[in-house]
């Protein structure tokens, strides 16, 4: 069975995985999951996994150094 992401693999990772909190905490799942960019690229759990790190990372504040 080829993988596929859901809004369900988004929710199972921010429920599993403490490194995304700060994305869990300021979106919901169906909002991550519509950020995601190629989800239909996305092959892997592990791909998932990276996407969302480029999620949280997109969506992090820019503060001024």
């Amino acid at each position: 069975m080829p993988f596929e992401v859901t809004v369900a693999a988004v929710q199972a990772w921010l429920d599993d995985d403490m490194s995304l909190q700060t994305l869990k905490n300021q979106y919901s799942a169906k909002e991550i999951f519509d950020q995601l960019e190629d989800r239909a690229g996305i092959q892997t759990d592990q791909q998932l996994y990276e996407a969302l790190l480029d999620v949280m990372y997109a969506t992090r504040p820019q503060g001024v150094l």
